[in-house]
């Protein structure tokens, strides 16, 4: 490993806020709610403001949001990070006047207007912690920046640390990286996942839970999924309990992505459909408000979710007999069981019902109801929907998993726009197309 010379800030901010981004919390891109920006009062294709992003904030703002390593040197042997010491490139590190100066630099220019900190393991989880918490309090007691910081708090800091950083940071988080113990073991000898990860969330749930005026509002953490083989139900038992026990405002899941050098750099990576379907679940768990039980359905019997079928599709068609819902007579828990109705959707549902009965697709469709989803799963006067039971036996009774036995016969000439369930001689005017589960269904996100 090697350490980069004297470095200009520009070239430290260049590495430090680049490497920012292996972090899922902070990552710019589609679907994590980031887009790299430019930074004013020049051109932007020659100055672009490395480490800048616009994020969505907890209060459903945007922000240009400052997101940066306070050093990438790392002591610890994770076997699937590229700042881990298996990896041989230099390495960077601000001092921490330098790094305060920085933010408050680029904030009093208005290119940011929130900070985003982060750093690697050098020396203790506590020692690092420590520079963090030196940072932000010169941030927040010498430059005087109320806005937003998020601060992370490295695995093994002691409470004091933890504490100050409670005091200082707007957002905190521990990245838990995987869902179980054994899994911590198989990723890293350095690594105890209760000592240095859980036990730094439970500190700051009871500093949390005291809501101190001034105090962070709230803790975060992320999952890298697929590193140590575990399954999704392993996830998802992890998942339940930040939220159920510590009120963890969100739990991030980071496909695997092998990096050489490491001992995992031939393992398979995580297909990203399989991080889809964790927010999906993490959406009906948080949102919805599904129960345990209810969620289970959605698993196969190793543990895993569906890649043909959204969770909220399985879990509702292994309670067919709860279907087809009366949808003028349906409360609301029932109508967020129905594939194609959210949460906004079933609130404009009881709000039109107070007023007079639903009695057409199209008064539905406005409200945000997707037929194709929704319609073998409700029922209103008129309505000729196929009953949800139906839609499983005929359209769920083969998969990819179980093919179905190969058929001997005579060739034949077949029109090219054949129905692919081979039932109808067409899709065209069928009344399952576009259903969950049909051949030409494609959806992947739960509603």
């Amino acid at each position: 490993m090697l350490i980069q010379s004297d470095p200009d800030r520009y070239q430290k901010l260049e590495k430090l806020a680049g490497m920012a981004t292996d972090d899922v919390l902070s990552r710019p891109g589609k679907g994590n709610d980031y887009a790299a920006v430019r930074a004013p009062y020049s051109r932007a294709e020659k100055n672009p403001a490395p480490g800048v992003y616009k994020a969505s904030m907890p209060n459903g703002k945007t922000i240009n949001l400052f997101r940066v390593m306070f050093t990438d040197f790392c002591k610890m042997d994770c076997h699937f990070c590229p700042n881990s010491h298996w990896v041989p490139r230099k390495r960077f590190s601000f001092k921490v006047d330098e790094l305060a100066r920085t933010f408050h630099e680029m904030e009093k220019r208005h290119t940011v207007a929130g900070l985003f900190l982060s750093s690697g393991v050098a020396g203790s989880g506590s020692k690092t912690t420590e520079k963090l918490i030196k940072v932000v309090d010169l941030v927040r007691n010498k430059y005087d920046f109320k806005g937003y910081i998020h601060l992370k708090v490295m695995p093994g800091t002691e409470y004091e640390y933890v504490e100050q950083a409670y005091r200082l940071g707007t957002r905190l988080s521990v990245n838990l990286e995987t869902p179980t113990v054994e899994g911590m073991r198989r990723l890293s000898r350095m690594k105890d996942l209760e000592r240095d990860m859980l036990s730094q969330m439970h500190w700051m749930d009871g500093l949390l839970r005291q809501r101190n005026p001034g105090g962070a509002v709230g803790q975060v953490t992320q999952l890298v999924v697929g590193a140590a083989d575990e399954s999704d139900w392993d996830v998802y038992q992890r998942m339940a309990q930040l939220y159920g026990q510590w009120n963890f405002k969100r739990v991030y899941y980071n496909p695997f992505i092998p990096i050489r050098y490491t001992p995992l750099e031939d393992h398979e990576p995580t297909p990203i459909w399989r991080t889809n379907r964790l927010y999906q679940v993490d959406w009906l768990k948080r949102i919805y408000r599904y129960e345990d039980d209810e969620i289970r359905h959605a698993y196969d019997p190793a543990g895993f979710l569906s890649l043909e079928d959204d969770p909220k599709t399985v879990i509702a068609l292994s309670n067919v007999d709860r279907f087809p819902l009366d949808i003028n007579e349906a409360g609301k828990t029932d109508l967020l069981r129905v594939p194609g109705i959210g949460p906004t959707s079933a609130e404009r549902i009881l709000q039109q019902r107070e007023s007079h009965k639903i009695d057409t697709w199209r008064d539905l469709q406005a409200m945000g109801v997707v037929k194709r989803r929704a319609s073998p799963f409700v029922s209103f006067p008129g309505s000729a929907a196929t009953p949800a039971k139906q839609l499983k036996l005929e359209l769920f009774k083969e998969r990819p998993s179980e093919p179905a036995p190969v058929k001997v016969s005579t060739p034949q000439s077949k029109s090219a726009t054949a129905a692919p369930c081979g039932q109808v001689r067409s899709c065209s005017g069928c009344a399952l197309y576009g259903a969950p589960g049909h051949p030409g269904y494609k959806g992947l996100m739960a509603a």
